[in-house]
């Protein structure tokens, strides 16, 4: 073999190599991409959680947010406080959500599941009253999103706030 061979090998060589590397970097970052979808989702899931355990764990914040959201003249100075926080909280958190949606990082499916059992509030009377005084505080992309599902009729209207799903017979003791 001269000279003039073994160069052409090497050169050759050399560009499988760098195809093979390229390969090789093009399936991790599909997989990181992934496992950032996922570490996403979980992230999403667990905020989900935590709301619901501080609703739990809290009777004060449950009070504040099972009456303020049907009627929030009936909270007191304080309790108005932890509404206001507890809400703004959870809106700031379902606005990343739809963030995250449009920038391809948690799924369509997910979000949307997550923000149902947000917006299954949408309709109560103390809601709209934070609302119409807090929405500038958010996003275009959620006020819209908040918007579109007041503007229609609820699709629950016998939905209680963390109750059964029906709003309590009185007729019985």
């Amino acid at each position: 073999m001269d000279l003039q061979t073994l160069a052409q090998i090497g050169e050759f060589l050399g560009g499988l190599s760098v195809l093979l590397t390229l390969i090789y970097l093009a399936i991790q970052i599909r997989s990181n991409t992934k496992a950032v979808r996922s570490a996403g989702a979980q992230q999403t899931h667990d905020s989900m959680v935590e709301l619901y355990s501080q609703l739990a764990g809290d009777a004060q914040l449950n009070r504040a947010f099972r009456v303020g959201t049907q009627d929030l003249e009936a909270l007191t100075e304080d309790e108005i406080g932890i509404f206001i926080a507890f809400w703004s909280g959870t809106l700031f958190a379902a606005q990343n959500w739809l963030y995250q949606r449009d920038n391809g990082v948690l799924e369509e499916a997910l979000v949307m599941t997550w923000l149902g059992g947000v917006a299954s509030n949408f309709h109560a009377d103390g809601f709209k009253v934070y609302w119409s005084k807090r929405k500038f505080m958010f996003s275009d992309v959620l006020q819209e999103w908040v918007e579109e599902i007041i503007s229609k009729p609820s699709a629950r209207g016998d939905y209680v706030t963390l109750g059964l799903g029906t709003k309590p017979d009185s007729s019985q003791g």
